[in-house]
């Protein structure tokens, strides 16, 4: 399971609306001025947060709004949507390309060989494209499963020295201080 932190927005019924931060590296090592991927993220800074609506299955406790969560998604799900939103565009792209050299290529083509290969292209990326499009837009119930909520870490937690008020605990705190 990949893992990201997200904060809770809304809890419904049997459901809970995550908002999570998009980032935009690996956040593996503090690299700012080498890395090609920081570099980037840094054209796109104000990147819009993204809402989830998750189940609530199998958690003890209920979230509340403003709650910190740990959320899980299933590598396997995530491998295989990658491969489908890079390799079919680009399978058809290289179909398109090579399909156009060969028809430019023939006797009597109206068009040279690299037009052909440039419009038949271009062609090939938006059939795979279309095809990537349509093949998500089946998938959105799978999605859903492949995301859960794996841990709750709630907002803030109110702790106090009972018997004693906030002056008092600073006035000893100085006090302990001046006698160092």
């Amino acid at each position: 399971m990949i893992e990201q932190n997200a904060t809770v927005v809304q809890v419904l019924e049997d459901s809970v609306l995550i908002s999570t931060q998009r980032q935009s590296g690996c956040n593996s090592c503090n690299v700012k001025g080498g890395c090609g991927t920081s570099l980037i993220g840094q054209l796109f800074p104000n990147r819009p947060r993204q809402q989830l609506l998750l189940p609530l299955d199998g958690l003890a406790l209920r979230p509340k709004a403003g709650d910190r969560v740990l959320i899980g998604i299933d590598e396997g799900y995530l491998q295989k949507t990658t491969l489908l939103l890079y390799l079919v565009p680009l399978i058809g792209l290289l179909l398109g390309a090579l399909f156009g050299a060969y028809l430019g290529g023939l006797p009597g083509s109206l068009f040279g060989s690299e037009l052909m290969s440039i419009l038949f292209c271009l062609l090939g990326l938006s059939v795979g494209l279309w095809v990537t499009s349509r093949a998500t837009a089946n998938d959105s119930g799978r999605s859903a499963q492949a995301v859960k909520l794996l841990r709750i870490e709630p907002a803030s937690l109110a702790v106090g020295i009972v018997g004693s008020t906030p002056s008092s605990q600073a006035n000893k705190t100085s006090d302990t201080n001046q006698a160092n």
